[in-house]
């Protein structure tokens, strides 16, 4: 598995109000913190913060989307697709081709 506290990798939410959302670490804090965004509903101007334990590392965005937000020059738009190709991707059970809804994807 992945370590969740890499700035650009998009992760899944495991507990809280928001379980079965996708985000991009857009972060890192203290030791077992880090800040996500997910461009929507959780823009990067106020990203959310989140316990590591809560979330599930799916792999790591484009390189240059890294290199934007060390350089704070991302957009939310980027933020949006990145989610959506790596969950396309990433094999988590959903129907083939589907496309997750980041705004309120729940796990069952």
């Amino acid at each position: 598995m992945v370590e969740p506290r890499q700035l650009g990798l998009v992760v899944h939410s495991l507990a809280g109000r928001d379980a079965g959302e996708y985000y991009l670490v857009v972060g890192i804090l203290e030791s077992n913190f880090v800040l996500v965004a997910n461009g929507l509903n959780r823009p990067l101007r106020h990203p959310k913060k989140k316990n590591l334990r809560h979330l599930e590392a799916l792999g790591l965005g484009p390189p240059e989307l890294t290199e934007k937000l060390m350089q704070r020059q991302a957009s939310d738009e980027e933020v949006v697709q990145a989610i959506h190709k790596m969950a396309l991707t990433t094999s988590r059970g959903e129907k083939e081709g589907t496309v997750p809804d980041v705004k309120k994807e729940r796990c069952n």
